[in-house]
């Protein structure tokens, strides 16, 4: 069921643009109708991929992240290119972190809101299978390691706040779910 939306806009502002990512701070009216401030990230399309070989292992990928300070494993993901396809930019992505490609393609369920409350982000899941590897280009700003590793010990991994990446934990548990593990 969809909901009237209960805020009003008044006016929007541009405050930062980059080529990843644009803020805005609109004048709105709330719900109780008070005027407020909300700040908004827009962000290109997150995809992520998760490379299943016929055996039941994933590819990880792990690189240090800058916003948080930490080091993240993940499963290879990236953003769309302004008008890129989901479908192409998983390919792309999964070919340039983990050097894997892949013959079957299906997105693992529906699309996810990555933190709705300040970003209109959205991201797509997929599953790679029918895997075939061969070298990684990453980009010059990723400094990567890849792994490849049991499903379920990725599971695991999740469970034990190993893997902490939202598109990560999302698409492994919805993995996890389609194949009953």
């Amino acid at each position: 069921m969809s909901e009237k939306n209960p805020w009003k806009m008044v006016s929007t502002r541009l405050v930062y643009e980059n080529s990843w990512m644009r803020v805005r701070e609109d004048q709105v009216v709330t719900p109780q109708g008070s005027p407020g401030i909300y700040s908004v990230v827009e962000a290109r399309l997150a995809v992520g991929v998760i490379a299943l070989t016929d055996d039941q292992h994933v590819y990880l990928v792990g690189q240090y992240r800058y916003p948080t300070d930490q080091y993240s494993w993940e499963i290879p993901e990236g953003g769309a290119e302004i008008g890129e396809e989901a479908l192409t930019t998983a390919q792309r992505e999964l070919r340039e972190e983990t050097g894997v490609e892949a013959s079957c393609w299906e997105e693992l369920g529906s699309e996810v809101h990555t933190s709705n409350c300040f970003t209109a982000e959205r991201g797509v899941l997929f599953l790679a299978q029918g895997l075939s590897v061969g070298e990684s280009e990453p980009d010059e700003t990723e400094q990567l390691k890849v792994k490849k590793v049991p499903l379920v010990d990725a599971i695991a991994m999740v469970d034990a706040g190993e893997i902490q990446d939202g598109l990560s934990i999302i698409a492994l548990l919805r993995l996890a779910r389609k194949l009953g593990v």
